[in-house]
């Protein structure tokens, strides 16, 4: 399941916690996220099953990448006819699993950059 940003939820300690109600793997993320972060997360608020379904994780939800794809109608961001715009390249700048998905699924829709410069 890939998120709007690319990111594969099913790698997502968040996403695998809530999935598997692993309350040990939940406290583990919220240490780790809120060292991360730079703010206190509690282990109760581990819960996530992607940014599609109704339970996300509370830094997901005013995220831009979401809004967007949904007010244009697709699933994710390589989908765009604008990939990469800059806010998302700033982003997946260190999440690089994330960038490959993307490539491949805006690949897909529209073609590779040499099959356009053919055209």
């Amino acid at each position: 399941m890939i998120a709007f940003c690319g990111i594969d939820c099913t790698q997502c300690d968040t996403y695998r916690a809530t999935s598997s109600n692993d309350d040990s793997l939940r406290r583990e993320t919220a240490i780790r996220w809120s060292k991360d972060f730079g703010f206190d997360i509690a282990f109760s608020e581990i819960n996530c099953y992607g940014c599609h379904s109704g339970m996300r994780f509370k830094l997901c939800d005013g995220c831009p990448f979401k809004r967007c794809c949904e007010e244009k109608g697709i699933s994710n961001c390589g989908e765009c006819d604008k990939y990469p715009c800059e806010t998302l390249e700033r982003f997946l700048r260190s999440l690089p699993g994330a960038k490959r998905q993307l490539d491949s699924v805006h690949e897909l829709r529209h073609g590779s950059s040499d099959q356009k410069r053919k055209s």
